[in-house]
Parts: C-alpha cells; structure tokens; sequence
C-alpha cells in the first residue's frame, strides 16, 4: 500500500470516529432529558406509581392525595393488596380468640397475637381491629365482592369523608380563530364525597361449637366476610330508596348513567349489543367495559336460547365483542336489572379500622350461646356517571 493510501484510510477512519462520537452525543442527551423528565414526574403525586407500572414486575397501586390530611390514598384495583403478604394470623383465628377469650386452649398464645397487631379494647366492650390484621379483613372483603371483581377500585378512608372529583360532562373542545373570543362550555368537573356508612354483621353461635369444633376459625371467617360482602354488592348496585343516609348510594341511584329499558324476555343478546352501544356513544370503549353484573335469572335463561331453527337444539351463540365481556352472576343484584360500565369509575371507599364486639352477656345466661358482632363503614361513588349502563326490565320465563 502507497503512502497515500495510508494516509487517506486515516483520514476516513479519524471522519467516521468523529461522526460516531457525535452520534453518541446526541443520543446521550436524548437520554439525559428523558431520565430528567422521569424524575421531575416522580415528584409528582402518582407519577412514580405510573413509571413502576412499566419497569416493576410487582407494581405498586395508583396514589391520589387526601387534600385535606395531605397523605396519599393509595387506589386499589382488584389484583392489588392492601395488606403485605406475611405472617398475620388469619381473621378466623383472631376471631376465635376473642368469642374465647381466656377460655381457648391458646388462650395466652392469642392474646399475645392480638396485643402485637394492635387489637385493642374499646370502650363499649369490643375489639378495633386496625393496622395489618384490619388490611387483611379488607382485602378478604374485596375478595368476594363482585364489584371488585368487576373492576372497582378500592379507596381506603383515613376519616369519616373523603372529597374526590367527578366528571359531571365530556370537555368541549374547538378550533379556534386568531383573535376570536373563546365559546364558552359547561364546568368539566363536579366533586363528590364518600362519607362512610356503617354495615353490621352478627353471627351467634353456642360455646360448645366455639370450643369443640375443628374448623370454627374459617366458618368464622367465611360466614361473616361473605355476608358482608354481599350485601355491600347489593347496596353498591341497588342502592338506597329510602334511608339515603344509612347506606350508600349505588348504580342505580345515578341520574346521568345511561339505560337500555323494557326489555321484556331475553330470546337473544340484542338487550346487552344495545347497551354497550349506549357506552360507546358516551365515549366508553368496548374494550373498557369491565363486565355484565346480573342476577342467575338472566344467566338461565340466556343459556337455554337456541338458534331458532326448526329442530335445531344448538344453544344460540353470543356476538363475538357481547361474549369478550365477563359475565358475574350475583345475587346481590336485582332480579330484573343487569349493569354493563367501565367499573373503575366506581370508587369503593373503606374506613381502615374494623372493629368487633363478643355479645357474651345477652345470651349466655339463658341458652349459653354468644355472638361476634362485626361493623365496617363504606361507601360508593362514581367518578362519571356516563360510564353506566343498566339494562332494565328483565322478564323470564
């Protein structure tokens, strides 16, 4: 090779170098403004929740900020816990505990148990469940509760109310002239309050079963929490006529939801094509319709439709986008009326402490029997009423 060549293949290779090293530097801050960015949004309330969601395998729920205690209010969809998964005691057995007291056969062991998880004596008698165990409690109530499952979320209430915004109306949105006056619109956003109710649940049983029996601690626990958590379905669906102030309000409490009526018998799905149409002409994409919440009834009888052909026995199958929607059957929901929504825009909200009371005095006397009074205090609210549709009057055969 001639001394020329030499020097040329230099030269190229001393450009290309430079060329690259620029590249890299421009990408390098590309990513310098990127990383920034990520971390002024981690400051923000929420954000960091959000940025966790894309790079954590076990992400963390939503927060929003009580802007009255400014704490943050973590936002629990089904899949998350409030409680941290560990050694906590079950409820059952905590429950056991206390119908017992001194007269289990771990009587010291329990009361050990109760004293390290902050169960504590009330002053009417009972016990307030707070901290881990009391997480726990709700995190077995949400599991069962349809509404959950749905796709509510979960707010736990550090006080008796809590302020959260609503959607009363979609923005309006124009296009705009130089110099032109801005079209005036009505307010976008409304606020409501979740203000906790209190649901009460009282199971007797005698002392020899709370002594003598195997498997008292998970019928204990069993037995209330699924009480509890159908009826707080019920009210979150049915809502109030009458008492508005002793239970919360539910769907079907809501002014602007949207509504498919008169119905009559099923003898296709065209009832639940017609509503998620009402959603999506609300701006709720079907993909965002979480399920259809209904009573067994409708369950029945749409899985004896057939075709309709003359001798033809073939159960009647579902549009495609009708069948891509859960379908929970409850009987917390009323007989003639099934509900279709994006469900996150149902909040749940939940007080942290639960308290439970043994009722030992009123019936031990007479037939040795006593009773674990359990309460809670809930609420429900939506964020934006146009993301319901109840599908009403149901008949069946």
């Amino acid at each position: 090779m001639e001394l020329q060549d030499i020097k040329t293949a230099v030269d190229e290779y001393h450009s290309e170098t430079k060329n690259s090293v620029e590249i890299l530097k421009k990408e390098n801050k590309t990513l310098s403004a990127e990383v920034g960015e990520l971390m002024k949004q981690a400051n923000r309330p929420g954000m960091l929740d959000s940025i966790r969601a894309h790079t954590d395998p076990e992400t963390k729920p939503e927060t929003w900020i009580n802007t009255q205690t400014k704490q943050a209010v973590p936002v629990l969809t089904h899949d998350k816990r409030l409680s941290r998964p560990g050694h906590t005691p079950s409820m059952g057995r905590i429950l056991r505990g206390i119908a017992l007291g001194g007269r289990a056969d771990d009587a010291d062991e329990l009361a050990e148990e109760r004293k390290s998880l902050s169960i504590n004596p009330d002053p009417s008698g009972g016990y307030t469940v707070s901290g881990a165990l009391s997480n726990e409690w709700i995190d077995v109530l949400r599991a069962q509760m349809v509404l959950s499952q749905a796709g509510a979320r979960t707010v736990p209430m550090d006080t008796a109310e809590l302020r959260i915004a609503k959607v009363t109306a979609d923005p309006e949105v124009h296009w705009h002239a130089e110099n032109a006056s801005l079209e005036s619109s009505d307010p976008t956003f409304g606020a409501v309050n979740l203000s906790a109710k209190t649901i009460v649940c009282l199971v007797r049983l005698s002392l020899e079963l709370s002594q003598d029996s195997a498997n008292i601690e998970e019928i204990l626990e069993r037995t209330i929490t699924s009480a509890m958590a159908s009826e707080i379905d019920r009210a979150g669906l049915n809502g109030v006529t009458e008492d508005a102030a002793l239970a919360p309000g539910g769907v079907l409490n809501l002014t602007d939801r949207n509504s498919v009526t008169s119905i009559g018998t099923p003898t296709n799905w065209d009832f639940l094509i017609d509503g998620m149409y009402e959603l999506s002409a609300d701006n709720v994409a079907l993909s965002d319709i979480g399920a259809l919440i209904a009573h067994p009834k409708l369950w029945k009888n749409q899985a004896k439709l057939k075709t309709g052909i003359t001798n033809d026995e073939t159960t009647l199958v579902a549009p495609v986008d009708a069948q891509n929607i859960p379908k929970l059957w409850t009987t917390s929901a009323p007989e003639g009326t099934g509900i279709i929504a994006d469900w996150r825009d149902l909040v749940f909200g939940v007080r942290n402490n639960i308290t439970v009371r043994v009722l030992s005095e009123s019936f031990m006397g007479s037939n040795l029997q006593m009773a674990v009074l359990a309460y809670s205090r809930v609420d429900f609210a939506s964020v934006r009423d146009q993301s319901f549709c109840t599908l009403e009057g149901l008949t069946y055969t």
